[in-house]
Parts: C-alpha cells; structure tokens; sequence
C-alpha cells in the first residue's frame, strides 16, 4: 500500500503540514496542487526523502513549476493540477478538469483553488481537492493498494 498526502492552497502556511505529515508515519509522496510553490519547495527541503511533486496556482506568480503535470505512483497515474485554468470555481461538473484528466489518461485527478475538500468517483477517474490547509483547515491522504485508490478528506 502506497499513502500519498495531499495539501493545496496553503498560502504560507506549513506548519500544519509538517505536523500532519510527522504524524502521519510512512508517507510514500506528497502532491501540492498549488497556491504556494514556496510551500511545496519549503516541504521538499525539510523532507528530502519523500517525493514531492507540486503545480502552480493562481498566485504563484515568479515560479518555473508547470501549471498541471502526470505522475505514476505505483501503477496509478495521477493528473495533479491547481484548477484554476480549468474553471473549477464556476464549473459545478467540473468537466474541464475531467475531460483533461481522461486525456491523460489519470485515473486521479487533483485540484485545488476553491478551498473546498471534495472527492469523486465518476467514470473511472477520481476527483480530488483537498480544500486548503489554510482556510478550510483540511487536507486529503490517497491509498493505493491492489491498483485501487481510496481518498479520505481530513480535518486538522
């Protein structure tokens, strides 16, 4: 089983991702889907054993990470974008982020920029935001095991 944690929309705010992931025991990766690339660089440097991938959001402004990249963790390919490119704030279906997701052939797709948790099971593709560590105090843990994914959205 592989456990990925999940942050977004931290806006300078780490510490409460250092005390989940020290809490959290063996973390295989950590994604950020954005709103702050420093966070994510931040959390790579004090965790450099942990892979860490991570996007750029909408006030991420002088930084070179990608706005949307793909992973494969353990068989599971991952579409890991920030959201706002891809409407997710006046799109209820979000069918932009879903349609670009199933171009790549994800089978998860994560999101951030409502600062909403939310999670989905739709036509083979997962959904996830995590919300925002910040303002909605959550953040999502992803397991994979047996090429299935199971997401739990978590309160601090």
């Amino acid at each position: 089983m592989k456990k990925i944690l999940i942050f977004s929309d931290t806006h300078g705010y780490t510490d409460e991702c250092i005390r989940i992931i020290e809490k959290a025991g063996k973390v295989d990766a950590i994604i950020h889907a954005g709103d702050c690339t420093r966070d994510a660089e931040d959390l790579s440097y004090i965790y450099p054993d942990i892979p860490l991938y991570y996007v750029s959001g909408n006030n991420d402004f002088f930084t070179k990470a990608p706005e949307h990249i793909t992973v494969i963790i353990d068989g599971i390919k991952i579409y890991i974008t920030h959201g706002h490119k891809q409407r997710v704030k006046y799109e209820s279906s979000y069918t932009t982020l879903r349609n670009e997701a199933k171009k790549a052939g994800a089978d998860l797709a994560v999101f951030g920029h409502t600062h909403i948790p939310y999670t989905s099971y739709d036509n083979g593709i997962v959904l996830v935001n995590p919300g925002s560590t910040r303002f909605s105090h959550t953040y999502a843990e992803a397991k994979i095991e047996n090429g299935k994914i199971y997401v739990a959205i978590n309160e601090l």
